[in-house]
């Protein structure tokens, strides 16, 4: 469910990092014009002017990117214009350099997919595995408005900062949007060295097997090591346990779903190195359980491949573990209101 931002400075929804102040004062400096008008419209303070307080609220950020908007050149997608403004390491400082350090685009994905979320509160993020690619899965978790189509466009974009540190080959990265081009197709495709698709269901990105094994010119293993170990110390000490062990759950059934492989609690307890018992006592402490997430990450996964690939819903049922086309049409229909046929011709 989506979190809507109302048009109230005093909305409570989660906070963004500082740098993303930086980045509109960046581009009102390029336009020629006075930050003050910026800092005015959006209520920022003299301390996160100074830094010394270094989060923005939503209301903020919304507004920050109408302020963008607003001032930004005819013609040119908005997306495009920020991106040359946006620092490679921002937004997320530690995490940032974590991922432009890793050895290859397969590992720096991995990490961008698991702390995303940390700086990024406005999307829920997945990775699925199918055929060799990887998708990146964006889910919008609150309503931006007139600028959600902006905000959908530019955290593409940041994903697509890694064609900075190697050379993808064709075929290119994919992107698909759920709006209509806000701008000249091969605007974005020129800046982006990237496919983009417009009026797709889902908000995602596609790499091919060929980009994963791409190593990454800024890579630095002891530089890797110690941010990486300090990211997952942070989320750790934010975390408690039993969210931390649900999400290692999806994780780890995602991952098995896009080998083939069979799963079961007793399969994925193992991986988790604790006792079946054990890990059912922590989902069900955080009001889940091992069968709703495991319908929850097969319903992502066939989503996927009814939108993304031409097999027949047979097949898919098989891959995503139901022993009937119809056993899985039914739960398909009972969990998201379609069958799966009629998602895949909507």
């Amino acid at each position: 469910m989506k979190c809507e931002l109302d048009d109230t400075p005093s909305f409570q929804a989660p906070l963004f990092p500082i740098a993303l102040l930086d980045l509109a004062e960046k581009f009102y400096d390029f336009r020629k014009l006075n930050r003050s008008a910026l800092y005015k419209r959006c209520n920022i303070t003299p301390a996160q002017i100074s830094r010394s307080e270094n989060i923005i609220s939503g209301w903020q950020f919304r507004e920050i990117l109408l302020s963008c908007k607003d001032i930004a050149r005819p013609g040119i997608p908005l997306s495009v214009q920020l991106a040359d403004f946006t620092p490679i390491t921002v937004p997320g400082g530690m995490f940032g350099l974590a991922s432009f350090t890793a050895r290859d685009t397969r590992q720096a994905l991995e990490v961008m997919i698991d702390f995303a979320h940390t700086v990024m509160p406005a999307y829920r993020f997945e990775r699925l595995n199918m055929g060799g690619q990887c998708h990146i899965i964006l889910q919008p978790a609150m309503d931006f408005g007139d600028v959600q189509f902006i905000l959908d466009e530019a955290v593409c974009g940041y994903f697509l900062n890694l064609r900075l540190f190697t050379h993808f080959s064709n075929p290119p990265i994919q992107v698909h949007l759920s709006h209509e081009p806000l701008g000249e197709i091969d605007t974005y495709e020129d800046y982006f060295k990237a496919k983009y698709f417009f009026s797709k269901k889902t908000i995602k990105i596609i790499f091919e097997k060929h980009h994963l094994s791409q190593p990454l010119h800024t890579h630095n293993q002891s530089t890797f090591n110690e941010v990486y170990c300090n990211l997952k110390g942070s989320l750790n000490s934010a975390s408690n346990l039993s969210t931390t062990g649900k999400v290692k759950v999806k994780k780890n059934i995602q991952l098995r779903l896009a080998d083939g492989q069979a799963i079961s609690i007793c399969q994925i307890a193992e991986q988790m190195n604790i006792s079946e018992r054990t890990l059912a006592r922590r989902l069900h402490n955080e009001n889940s359980s091992f069968a709703e997430i495991k319908q929850q990450v097969s319903f992502d996964y066939a989503k996927l491949l009814l939108e993304s690939t031409e097999y027949p819903i047979c097949k898919i049922a098989h891959i995503c573990g139901y022993n009937s086309d119809s056993n899985f049409s039914r739960a398909f229909k009972g969990s998201t209101g379609q069958t799966p046929k009629q998602f895949r011709c909507k």
